[in-house]
C-alpha cells in the first residue's frame, strides 16, 4: 500500500503551506492590527501578519494557536479561518500556499503578557502600512468577515474585558461597523438583547461621574437562541 501511494504521489508537486494570522483588538475607541517587523528573509525591515509554517505532523488550527500563542502569549482566543491564497505567483522565490486566520484578543489579556516579542506592534485600522503581497487584501477580507460574523453572534465582546461600559460596547459596535450609532437606539437594543446583563458594579477608573458596568451571560444568550428559533 505504501509503495502504491509513494507511485500515486511522485510527480505531485510539493509546495509550502503557512497560517497568517489577521489579530484584531480593540483600545483608544479604535480597532487595531498586530504586526511584525520582518526580521529576516527578502522582506527584512518590513512590515508583515503574523505567520508561520505549518509543520509536517501538524493540523491547520494547531498551527494558526501555536503562531498566534508565539506573538501574543495568548493560547485560549477566538480563532477563525477565512480562506486560502494561492495564486501560483503571490510571493516570487517558492510556491507558498498561505491559509489565512482572524483572531480577537482582549487588550488586557496580552498587556498582562510578559514574554512578548520586541518586534511587533499595534496599528489603527485605518493606519495600517501597505504591505507586500497580498497581506492588505487579507485584513481587508478578515474585517468583512468579522463583521457578518458579528451579526450572527457576539464574538466581538471577545476585544472587550469581562466587565465592560454602555459606552465601550457602543464605541466597539461602531469601531467594526465603521458608523456611528445612536446612544439611545443601541442602549434599547442592547436591552432587548437581554444576554447582555447590567450589574451592580459602578466603573469608576474610566467614567468620572462612573458609568455602570455590563457583563455577557452565556446562558441567557443559549436561551435567547433558543427563542429565535
Amino acid at each position: 500500500m505504501e509503495q502504491k501511494a509513494q507511485i500515486l504521489f511522485k510527480d505531485i508537486p510539493k509546495f509550502y503551506i503557512v497560517d497568517c494570522c489577521v489579530v484584531f483588538s480593540f483600545f483608544n475607541d479604535k480597532l487595531h492590527v498586530l504586526l511584525v517587523k520582518q526580521d529576516h528573509g527578502p522582506s527584512i525591515g518590513m512590515w508583515v501578519l503574523p505567520y508561520g509554517f505549518v509543520l509536517e505532523n501538524e493540523d491547520m488550527d494547531n498551527s494558526a494557536r501555536r503562531i498566534l500563542a508565539a506573538k501574543t502569549g495568548l493560547v485560549d482566543t477566538y480563532l477563525e479561518q477565512v480562506r486560502c491564497y494561492g495564486d501560483a505567483n503571490r510571493y516570487p522565490y517558492a510556491r507558498v500556499i498561505a491559509v489565512m486566520y482572524y483572531a480577537l484578543i482582549n487588550i488586557d489579556d496580552f498587556d498582562k503578557q510578559q514574554n512578548k516579542p520586541d518586534n511587533i506592534k499595534w496599528f489603527p485600522l485605518a493606519e495600517v502600512p501597505q504591505m507586500k503581497y497580498d497581506l492588505n487584501e487579507m485584513i481587508h477580507a478578515a474585517v468583512t468577515r468579522m463583521r457578518y460574523r458579528t451579526m450572527e453572534k457576539p464574538v466581538g465582546l471577545n476585544m472587550l474585558p469581562p466587565l465592560f461600559t454602555m459606552r465601550q460596547l457602543r464605541k466597539l459596535v461602531e469601531a467594526i461597523n465603521d458608523k456611528p450609532r445612536d446612544k439611545r437606539n443601541f442602549v434599547k437594543l442592547v436591552e432587548e438583547a437581554y444576554y447582555i446583563e447590567k450589574t451592580n458594579l459602578i466603573d469608576k477608573k474610566n467614567s468620572k461621574r462612573g458609568a455602570a458596568l455590563y457583563r455577557f451571560n452565556q446562558k441567557l444568550y443559549e436561551q435567547y437562541l433558543k427563542e429565535k428559533l
